[in-house]
Formats: C-alpha cells, sequence, structure tokens
C-alpha cells in the first residue's frame, strides 16, 4: 500500500510541472552554414577523443600491467602514480586517433577536389 501511494504522489508531482511547460517561442533550427568548419572539426574531434577513452583506458590499463609485469618498466611507488601513467597513455592514444582522423579527412578533402 505504501508503493501505491508513494509512486501516486510522484506521479501527481511531476504531472502538473509537465502541464504548465511551455513551448519554446520562435525557435528556429540551426542553419547549414550558421557555424564555421572550424568548429565542426573541433567538435568531430572532441568526439573522437573522449569516445575513444572507452576503449584506449582499458587497453592501455592492460598493457601498463603487461609491462610492470614483466620488468619493462620500473613498479610505480603509488596507485596514484600508476593511474595517472595508465591515463596518460589512454590520452595519448585517443589524442593519436584523433589526429589522425584530422590527416585522413584533410587529405581525402584535397584529393577529392
Amino acid at each position: 500500500m505504501r508503493r501505491v501511494m508513494v509512486i501516486l504522489l510522484l506521479l501527481l508531482m511531476i504531472f502538473p510541472l509537465q502541464l504548465s511547460a511551455d513551448q519554446l517561442k520562435g525557435y528556429e533550427p540551426y542553419e547549414e552554414e550558421e557555424f564555421p568548419l572550424w568548429s565542426y572539426k573541433i567538435r568531430r574531434a572532441e568526439t573522437l577523443f573522449f569516445g575513444s577513452m572507452v576503449i584506449t583506458l582499458p587497453v592501455a590499463a592492460l598493457l601498463y600491467r603487461v609491462a610492470v609485469d614483466s620488468n619493462l618498466i620500473e613498479t610505480p611507488s603509488t596507485d596514484l602514480q600508476s593511474f595517472l601513467m595508465q591515463g596518460s597513455i589512454a590520452a595519448g592514444l585517443s589524442l593519436g586517433i584523433s589526429i589522425a582522423d584530422y590527416i585522413i579527412g584533410e587529405v581525402g578533402s584535397t584529393n577529392g577536389r
């Protein structure tokens, strides 16, 4: 019974908010040439950088652990130092992916002319 009351109260609190929401007046969608080309390129690089961090961070952590276990690099003195090194490797890989995409895009656009 308590669950039903809680759900009912939540619905009653949320429902009036939806009724009082005003529509955006004078909304106009973005035009095709509203932003300069460089801003699109920066946005693409940012999306690739942070999107690839999802993959490069675990890969960097795995490779770093293998390098430490096989004594290719020194064992870090603290866990924070280890994490910062893994994050730096992952950020470097992600930056490389973003730069490679930019170069491929620029070469492709000059060859397509």
